[in-house]
């Protein structure tokens, strides 16, 4: 899952960098607003998924710990 995530905020970077030119070669201010506007929100979804990555990184760690912890079952 984490790789999945890591090629979506790649990708919404990507696409925030896009708007941004787009934004930079626009010819008309509403058009230029318009992009600027998707390049945030772009941005604002990379970041969602950066703090899902880190929620499950912790999750995954904390699980580790848990197990390592955890005494074995006898046989």
């Amino acid at each position: 899952m984490l790789q999945k995530l890591g090629d979506h905020i790649k990708a919404c970077q990507q696409r925030a960098i896009d708007a941004k030119k787009r934004a930079a070669k626009a010819s008309s201010s509403h058009l230029k607003a318009e992009y600027e506007a998707l390049a945030k929100q772009w941005t604002h979804l990379a970041s969602s998924y950066e703090y899902s990555e880190s929620l499950e990184r912790f999750l995954l760690d904390t699980q580790k710990a848990k197990d390592a912890l955890a005494p074995e079952a006898p046989d």
